[in-house]
């Protein structure tokens, strides 16, 4: 739960994503890296998501795995913070299954706000509207047709970014369809994606979760920031917005940080209804946002792993939600990520509990945090097939 809506209206109970079951937070009881339980048998579920496994009420957990003919290893951990439901949700697909031959993966988080509803129906529809793209069957037809992990030509880089816009707005279409028949006029999600084709990396984004990429050798790592965070004040955005006859506002109880409200916004409050506003400017959902200029529309990043001269050697790949990033920086957790890696230990877990040890250090409440890390051959890490 990302905290970015505003309002007096009671938020809607969310759950863990494993169980279902409404989860209690532990508050700051993470005092150092707690004893590594016996990895279970990975369990897979709708589409080839990995299932995570529920070390106890507030976290969920998948302990490092090799994606199938890879060169990379994937790692998740999740915690409810000190919020009392856990709205984020998670997508890991180890092997996507581009043609067969050429490994691909997906993964994805996506951070709720007014309840879980939006996170928990992304989560489940992302990869169907992935793979029902024209865009990804033709990408698909391409790669079949030749060997090696390689991808080849510019015109299989538009195809597959027209293939996560295409993800991004059928997604978005069906969750709002959804969303009408439940009466969820508010229910949003951020989101990070990314996708994982031999030697090419994609990530796209809506909101303020972020990728960041960890890059160079290991006594000179680099932590890029892949994704900016979309925020209502930012020029274009803020365009947008007026355009589309909504407001950007300062709230002074939120730090005078900046949200977007409908142009019915006082007149809703004036009826005595709750309307909602929101501290970021694209993401999934928001019913009645969407038609004052809340976005669905991802930036799309194309990156070539080896190939691309300020890319020769991809360490890791970071995607989170805002709860992680409210504390640490890109090159803090491409370090934390790295000693993780040289330790042996789940670099996703050792994120998390950094963060949540910091934040008990601060006395302040920590957020849910969700973080996925995929991790290149380049980095050493704890490995097990699927």
């Amino acid at each position: 739960m990302s905290g970015s809506a505003s309002s007096s209206m009671p938020v809607a109970s969310g759950r863990a994503v494993v169980s279902g079951r409404s989860a209690k937070p532990l508050g700051h009881q993470v005092t150092g890296p707690a004893p590594a339980p016996q990895t279970p048998k990975v369990q897979t579920g709708q589409a080839g998501r990995v299932m995570g496994t529920q070390v106890n009420p507030s976290c969920t957990v998948i302990a490092p795995m090799r994606c199938p003919r890879a060169a990379w290893t994937v790692s998740a951990y999740q915690h409810i913070g000190d919020r009392k439901t856990q709205e984020d949700r998670l997508t890991v697909v180890p092997s996507l299954d581009a043609d067969g031959r050429t490994p691909c993966s997906f993964f994805g988080v996506f951070d709720g706000t007014v309840g879980d509803f939006a996170s928990d129906n992304v989560k489940e529809l992302v990869i169907p509207k992935l793979l029902e793209s024209p865009s990804w069957r033709a990408f698909r037809g391409i790669l079949g047709s030749r060997h090696g992990d390689q991808t080849g030509s510019v015109s299989e880089e538009k195809l597959v970014e027209q293939a996560m816009r295409d993800m991004y707005r059928t997604v978005d279409e069906s969750l709002l369809g959804r969303c009408a028949k439940s009466a969820q006029h508010y229910a949003t999600c951020t989101s990070v994606t990314a996708v994982v084709v031999g030697d090419l990396l994609v990530v796209g984004h809506l909101g303020d979760s972020r990728i960041i990429l960890g890059k160079g050798s290991a006594g000179a790592l680099v932590g890029e920031q892949l994704t900016m965070d979309h925020k209502p004040d930012l020029e274009g955005e803020r365009a947008r917005i007026e355009q589309c006859g909504g407001m950007v506002e300062r709230l002074q109880k939120h730090n005078n940080k900046s949200f977007i409200r409908g142009g019915d916004f006082l007149m809703r409050k004036a009826l005595g209804e709750q309307p909602m506003q929101l501290q970021y400017s694209r993401a999934f959902g928001a019913k009645d946002l969407k038609i004052f200029g809340l976005s669905n529309v991802p930036d799309i990043k194309i990156i070539r792993m080896g190939r691309d001269a300020a890319y020769r050697q991809v360490r890791f790949v970071i995607l989170a939600s805002d709860g992680l990033w409210d504390v640490l920086s890109a090159q803090g957790a491409v370090q934390i990520a790295h000693d993780a890696c040289e330790k042996d230990l789940n670099p996703a877990e050792q994120l998390v509990k950094e963060v949540l040890m910091e934040q008990s250090r601060r006395k302040a409440r920590a957020d849910n945090i969700t973080a996925v890390v995929v991790q290149f051959d380049h980095a050493k890490g704890r490995q097990s097939d699927l």
